[in-house]
């Protein structure tokens, strides 16, 4: 069996949600695999494939590529850390601050993401994801810390910080559209950098879109070497 229930994706969307686990399945075990998803009544199924497929067969079986997720690694031990910019600037989120606006960072941090282009999600669930998400890292449930610009009485920018696999892991990050352009992004990433460093990482990754230009050039920028790229279908059967 070449698949695995999700069952928070299933409570969440409201149709049984699967995720094909082999990554390198051929086009005719690819077919086996969603005819058997249909037997066993998946509607959503996601596949992180190590390569694309002819859109002509994706389109056939239901789906349609979503994502091409580059995963970007830093070995600390290596990174040339500068103190050029005013990283006193970025504050520990506290409960003071407000939720609404990093709420809203939230979102815009996932405008590119598999859950904002598929069509088939409704615009309010994908908000509602982003939602839970940022309320869940503040809570200290889904990230270790949660980092924020506080500047003129608003929040100009935030980035959460967790573990996967014993890496560093920047989870979402974003940059109010209000105060771009003022390096508030890498100012983020090196503080991300400098806390993961300090509390023993070794190494770091971050994983964003590869169509997401701005995202990998400044992850490259701050010391970041791309690891991989997966290709995200989402199929709906």
């Amino acid at each position: 069996m070449h698949f695995q229930r999700r069952q928070w994706d299933s409570d969440f969307f409201e149709v049984e949600v699967a995720t094909i686990t082999d990554a390198d399945l051929d086009e005719l075990r690819l077919r086996q695999t969603i005819d058997e998803l249909k037997q066993h009544r998946f509607r959503l199924v996601y596949w992180p494939a190590s390569h694309p497929i002819e859109p002509s067969l994706a389109d056939e079986l239901g789906g349609k590529l979503v994502d091409r997720k580059a995963t970007f690694v830093v070995d600390f031990q290596l990174l040339q850390r500068s103190h050029l910019l005013p990283l006193e600037i970025v504050k520990p989120y506290a409960e003071s601050m407000s939720t609404d606006e990093l709420e809203e960072l939230a979102i815009q941090s996932g405008e590119l993401s598999r859950f904002a282009v598929d069509s088939h999600i409704p615009r309010q669930k994908f908000v509602e994801l982003y939602r839970i998400w940022i309320k869940r890292s503040i809570r200290k449930e889904m990230a270790r810390e949660v980092l924020t610009i506080p500047i003129e009485n608003r929040i100009a920018g935030m980035v959460t910080l967790g573990d996967k696999d014993g890496r560093g892991d920047i989870g979402l990050l974003a940059v109010d559209r209000h105060f771009r352009g003022r390096q508030f992004g890498e100012m983020l990433v090196q503080a991300a950098q400098e806390w993961f460093i300090q509390h023993g990482y070794q190494t770091g990754q971050v994983v964003t879109q590869a169509d997401n230009i701005p995202a990998c050039r400044l992850y490259e920028k701050c010391g970041y070497v791309l690891e991989r790229v997966e290709y995200y279908y989402h199929f709906w059967i």
